[in-house]
């Protein structure tokens, strides 16, 4: 796809730079022009088409508000078709600097809370978690480096901030310890993550 945007082109760079070897299959569906819902309806394609390629992990630097229940549902059961697949989803914990464990709050696919899904919010190079990244006590697992981040765009090379970038450090760390130890499954590598992640106070 082409990226007339940047952002995917970021995320992925920042992958390739934890695992220069990972392999990264490229699905676009965001829409600048289409609603937020046209662009959940196009997410959840997505999100069809990389589990039905049984991919191993799934960035998803993304995410929004509670949908309209038919796309919830939608939403929710591919993220579950991706778990009975063994498919590990990394999910954004969202920009909006709120507490997605409030029902008000809430930001998905990352608040769907499900075994195969692990939440990343965004610190700074004092690993003082962004003013902007969401939180969550209960649905964020662990946070990774979001402020002003340098990597690939679709012209040259910048920097961006927020749990997008973020979430791609963990993504690469997940690609890592999974070319490393093929055993471990979707559940090992998220203990693994946050088990050697440093208790923030």
């Amino acid at each position: 796809p082409n990226d007339t945007h940047g952002h995917g082109s970021h995320v992925s760079g920042i992958i390739k730079s934890i695992f220069p070897n990972v392999r990264i299959i490229p699905i676009k569906y965001y829409n600048a022009k289409a609603s937020g819902e046209e662009n959940l309806v196009n997410s959840i394609k997505a999100l069809e088409y990389a589990v039905s390629l049984g991919v191993d992990i799934i960035n998803y630097s993304g995410g929004g508000p509670e949908a309209d229940s038919v796309n919830k549902t939608k939403e929710l059961n591919i993220v579950k078709a991706a778990k009975a697949k063994g498919i590990l989803l990394v999910a954004a914990s969202g920009n909006n600097g709120s507490n997605i464990d409030i029902k008000e709050n809430r930001y998905f696919p990352a608040s769907y809370n499900l075994e195969n899904i692990i939440t990343v919010a965004s610190y700074d190079p004092n690993l003082s978690l962004l003013n902007s990244a969401n939180t969550g006590m209960t649905t964020v697992h662990v946070a990774a480096p979001g402020y002003k981040i340098n990597s690939s765009t679709h012209v040259f090379a910048g920097k961006m901030s927020g749990t997008s970038q973020a979430t791609a450090f963990v993504s690469g760390i997940a690609a890592l310890l999974r070319s490393a130890y093929p055993s471990l499954n979707y559940a090992d590598i998220k203990n693994i993550i946050i088990a050697s992640s440093k208790t923030h106070k």
